[in-house]
C-alpha cells in the first residue's frame, strides 16, 4: 500500500527544515565544547539560505486554473545539503577564538524554539490526517 498523503512538499520542507535545525544544534554545541581551544572558529548554519531554499519559486505548488497561467508541475522542492560557514566580524579573543557564549546560548534557543515550532506543526498536520482517516475523531 502506497501512503502518497505522506509524501507532500510541505512534509518535505519540515522534514529538511528539522535536518537543518538538527545540524545546526550539532554545530551550537560543537562551538560550545570548543570554547577554550585555541584558534577555533565558530560555525554555523544560515536560517536565511534554509528559509531562501524552502521559499524558492516552485517550492510550492501552485494550481493554475487558466490555460494562460504558468505551469508549475515540472518544479519540486530539491533539499540541498546545509552550507556550514564561520561567520565574519566576530570578536577575537586573545587565544585567536570567537566562541561567544552568549552568542552561542542564544543560538541553540532559537533551534530549540524552532525544532519545537515544526514537531507542532508535523503533530497537527498527522492529527488532520488521522481526523480524516477515522472520519474525523481523532480520540
Amino acid at each position: 500500500m502506497k501512503l502518497e498523503f505522506l509524501q507532500d512538499r510541505t512534509m518535505e520542507a519540515m522534514a529538511s527544515y528539522m535536518t537543518r535545525l538538527s545540524k545546526r544544534q550539532q554545530l551550537v554545541a560543537s562551538n560550545i565544547a570548543n570554547i577554550d581551544t585555541p584558534g577555533y572558529r565558530t560555525k554555523d548554519i544560515s536560517f536565511y539560505a534554509t528559509m531562501e531554499q524552502l521559499l524558492a519559486p516552485g517550492a510550492i505548488p501552485m494550481k493554475t486554473t487558466h490555460p494562460e497561467h504558468n505551469s508549475l508541475q515540472d518544479l519540486k522542492f530539491t533539499p540541498v545539503e546545509p552550507e556550514i560557514f564561520e561567520p565574519a566580524g566576530l570578536p577575537m579573543r586573545p587565544d585567536h577564538s570567537n566562541v561567544d557564549l552568549d552568542r552561542e546560548m542564544l543560538k541553540l534557543s532559537e533551534t530549540s524554539f524552532g525544532y519545537s515550532m515544526i514537531a507542532q506543526l508535523l503533530k497537527d498536520k498527522f492529527k488532520t490526517i488521522a481526523g480524516s482517516i477515522t472520519g474525523g475523531s481523532t480520540n
